[in-house]
């Protein structure tokens, strides 16, 4: 955890330098469809051109099932490039965006053990584990911006994660040493609705 606090400092102040260079408009953004998921999901959007953007997000997810086979906790980190297209400047209309992702994510996995015939119950063991990836994506999406205060950003994309390790030992049977944090590593859909607030 050491690691994501100072990789967050270091593109904050990044960020920071370039806002108070550039007078360009800025988006805090809030994904209200990352709470299906209990997850918070903050950006920031800075316009950097007159076709272009950076953005930094940053991801946080409680120890829930979700999509996945085990009870997952993450944090992510995610710089990326926008270029707006169409008739409208950034960062207003559709626009295509290439983006990095790092993320540290702590998982409790349950293995069935047995059946307990007095009790009628399955017995379960759960084992801690923890994992650091890195990943690469694309998406394409579409901001609206409403009298200049209030923006809606809608996209769509996937997105590539490290720390999808299978290792076959005797064909047709293969070993998934990190399928407790799929569908987190290896390919994903990444997909979010955002409100944010133009300064």
């Amino acid at each position: 955890m050491q690691f994501i606090s100072k990789l967050f400092v270091i593109v904050l102040i990044l960020t920071t330098s370039v806002v108070s260079a550039q007078k360009n408009r800025n988006i805090l953004k809030l994904d209200i469809s990352s709470p299906i998921m209990r997850t918070a999901n903050v950006s920031f959007e800075h316009q950097t051109q007159e076709r272009s953007s950076f953005v930094l997000g940053v991801l946080y997810q409680d120890q829930s099932d979700g999509f996945a086979s085990s009870y997952i906790s993450r944090v992510a980190i995610t710089p990326e490039y926008r270029y707006y297209m169409g008739r409208y400047n950034a960062p207003e209309g559709i626009y295509l965006s290439m983006f990095a992702r790092y993320q540290y994510m702590e998982a409790l996995e349950e293995t069935y053990i047995g059946y307990d015939p007095i009790t009628y119950m399955s017995i379960y063991e759960y084992t801690k584990r923890n994992i650091n990836t890195g990943g690469v994506g694309m998406s394409f999406g579409y901001q609206r911006i409403f009298q200049d205060k209030i923006s809606i950003d809608v996209n769509f994309g996937t997105i590539w994660n490290s720390g999808d390790t299978r290792v076959s030992t005797s064909e047709p049977f293969i070993q998934a040493p990190n399928e407790g944090f799929r569908p987190y590593v290896g390919y994903f859909v990444r997909t979010g609705v955002a409100v944010g607030f133009l300064f």
